[in-house]
């Protein structure tokens, strides 16, 4: 055989090869048009959040596909006789992206780093502040986080004291604010810890790379206990671009669709069959902002608005059939809801006679004198038809100006949160992370329907110190923080209605009793309390509008690598798919 026929057959072996192990071993990748964020940081409530939950984090507790609470990061755990000392045992196998060992030293860093005041202060604390004087230390009345309720045995065993027995605190295990941080690469990168490059996880996954505003891209982590059972080797998340442009050009795997998009997919053969729609635990809704007018003391006026808004008619045409009206905070799938009280239906349900019948006897007959409206919007929303929708109802029922002020998401952001000098409301969705009672009802979100009771200029005072008890918070100055903190607190607990406090109390109640049935009572009376006064959480009151069912289109011929719903209902429930 010649030289030159040699060289060729050598050639084509090694092209067969290669060609056989790419094929062997091609990357399973999977794309989607991934949550929207500006930080990795645990500590801020926000976007990336969700991309720790779906798989760069993993917390003591997790979901497994049936949606069960099954061990994660804790091979084990016991609970003591009344139910408030829980001792997890962690896995001996656990590792750190970077290939370092995780420890109880990981869990107790990463929880306190999270309560702390100095920290993000965005986090939603839901179980966190069931630990003993967590809450209290998240919020500046105590400066030694040696007083939390969260003690090291050993290198492998945490153990953690609750103020009180809480029948849900293990599914509270699965959420970001019980996650372990990597406290090396904080005691030496400060926030650089949390930048792509430098952020260590212990999840399945780890963040390989982060262009803002275009993408991210996740890589199987090899040094997490069960890597071999990891199915997929990489999630790309999109975070620019039309998502329906990009699903259509095959650049994405699976986006969310809304209204808009249902003409174009109906009438697509391939469209329609890729189109996945089911439940979720999430309602849309309006956010009345910290301003201060005596019209929105009246709950006249409060009433007036919701009954001038038909939600029927947005559901049926809007949203073709993609959602249906809401009148809860808590859906019906959440036990506990009064979605379908007849009563809080009724006091709400669509009557624009009613409704400015109300806003007559409030003093503003026919709009007249009625201070103009603001929705605060950001630039993602801008094509929302709910927003529309709604201002059109208020414009044509009841004839009062709205003004849409756009702006960009991270300005929205940041405004949203401070004090305004007339009418604004924002638009958001609020979604029930797990399947509790408890769920919307942690002392987190009943302070903020404390405040959501409060006078209109009561909660200017309120958030006036919030303001200032950050820029306390950031000059260090904790006597200051404590005594901003009291005072706070002063308004939100002297100054409430008695429905709030009675609302208040039904959870603490709740809180303390074991008999499932009666707990559920208590929780579902709570519940009744809020939505009919329209508390909403924060310092807000709010207008619940409707239930959003979720729908994505996913391709037909890929498997999602997390649950069917994606995070859809409830957020949480959020399990990695493994090999079988």
């Amino acid at each position: 055989m010649s030289l030159r026929r040699v060289l060729i057959v050598f050639l084509s072996l090694i092209f067969l090869s290669s060609s056989f192990l790419g094929v062997a071993y091609a990357e399973k990748v999977f794309r989607w048009h991934g949550s929207w964020g500006n930080t990795w940081d645990l500590s801020f409530h926000q976007g990336f959040i969700w991309v720790h939950m779906m798989g760069l984090s993993e917390g003591l507790m997790k979901w497994d596909k049936d949606m069960k609470v099954v061990n994660g990061m804790a091979e084990s755990y016991t609970i003591s006789k009344d139910g408030t000392v829980y001792t997890f045992k962690i896995r001996k196998d656990a590792r750190w992206s970077n290939g370092d060992k995780l420890t109880a030293h990981d869990f107790e860093f990463g929880i306190k780093y999270i309560l702390d005041p100095k920290n993000g202060g965005g986090s939603f604390f839901g179980g966190a502040w069931y630990i003993k004087n967590a809450k209290a230390y998240a919020q500046g009345e105590i400066s030694d986080p040696n007083q939390v309720g969260i003690k090291v045995i050993d290198d492998y065993t945490l153990q953690i004291t609750l103020d009180g027995p809480h029948p849900d605190f293990l599914t509270t295990c699965t959420l970001p604010t019980l996650y372990p941080i990597h406290k090396a690469s904080v005691e030496k990168l400060g926030k650089k810890a949390f930048e792509a490059g430098n952020l260590v996880t212990n999840g399945p996954y780890r963040l390989v790379s982060y262009t803002p505003n275009v993408e991210y891209v996740l890589e199987k982590n090899p040094y997490y206990y069960n890597a071999d059972k990891v199915d997929i080797d990489k999630i790309v998340g999109k975070l620019g671009g039309d998502p329906f442009l990009m699903y259509r050009r095959n650049e994405v795997d699976l986006i969310n669709v809304g209204p808009a998009q249902l003409p174009v997919i109906e009438k697509d053969p391939v469209l329609k069959k890729e189109l996945v729609v089911f439940p979720q635990s999430t309602v849309n809704v309006i956010y009345i902002l910290a301003f201060d007018h005596p019209a929105f003391d009246d709950i006249r006026v409060l009433t007036a608005l919701q009954k001038a808004i038909d939600k029927e008619r947005i559901c049926k045409y809007v949203y073709r059939g993609l959602a249906k009206p809401a009148y809860s905070w808590v859906t019906d799938l959440i036990p506990g809801s009064t979605a379908n009280d007849p009563e809080v239906v009724e006091k709400f349900k669509y009557d624009p006679e009613s409704a400015r019948k109300l806003l007559a006897e409030a003093g503003y007959p026919g709009g007249k004198g009625f201070p103009t409206i603001h929705f605060l919007i950001n630039s993602h929303q801008a094509t929302d038809p709910l927003i529309l929708a709604v201002k059109s109802e208020w414009e044509k029922n009841l004839g009062i100006k709205v003004v849409i002020d756009n702006l960009e998401v991270g300005v929205w952001s940041v405004r949203i949160w401070q004090l305004h000098n007339e009418p604004t409301m924002t638009f958001s969705g609020a979604s029930i992370l797990y399947p509790d009672p408890a769920a919307p009802l942690t002392l987190n979100y009943v302070e903020g329907a404390l405040a959501g009771s409060l006078k209109r200029k009561d909660v200017v005072e309120y958030v006036r110190l919030g303001l200032e008890k950050t820029e306390a918070l950031k000059s260090g100055d904790t006597a200051k923080v404590a005594e901003l903190t009291k005072k706070q607190n002063d308004i939100l607990y002297r100054r409430s209605t008695p429905e709030a406090r009675k609302m208040l109390n039904l959870v603490l109640q709740a809180q303390k009793t074991a008999d499932p049935n009666k707990r559920l009572e208590l929780y579902r009376q709570a519940n009744k309390i809020r939505d009919l006064n329209m508390y909403g959480y924060a310092y807000t009151r709010s207008f619940v509008l409707i239930q959003p069912m979720a729908a994505r289109l996913v391709k037909s011929n890929f498997e999602v690598p997390f649950n069917k719903y994606l995070v859809g209902f409830p957020v949480s429930f959020a399990y990695i798919k493994t090999k079988e």
